[in-house]
């Protein structure tokens, strides 16, 4: 019953098997290399979004006085007082 036939049909679908097997690997390491350098971006936006909630609560923590509303204004809303001339440097430091 060990046809010369049937070796070569078990040969080819052994090897069918294998090259499955060995795309299917090569894929999910593909795979596996992406979302390892997903979450090392994640890891840092996370840290980034970390530094952020720790000067808003120092910011929230900070007294309301005139002067901080000022440089809060200065900083985020560009505001100016009206007899105040602003420079501007465009040199790189």
């Amino acid at each position: 019953m060990n046809t010369p036939k049937t070796n070569v049909l078990v040969k080819i679908a052994v090897l069918a098997v294998i090259v499955f097997f060995i795309s299917s690997a090569i894929k999910l390491r593909t795979q596996l290399d992406s979302l390892i350098d997903q979450k090392q971006q994640l890891e840092i936006e996370i840290a980034e979004l970390g530094d952020n909630i720790e000067k808003l609560n120092i910011r929230i923590e900070t007294p309301m006085t005139v002067e901080n509303i000022e440089k809060i204004a200065r900083e985020t809303l560009g505001y100016r007082d009206p007899d105040e001339i602003i420079f501007y440097n465009d040199l790189a430091d």
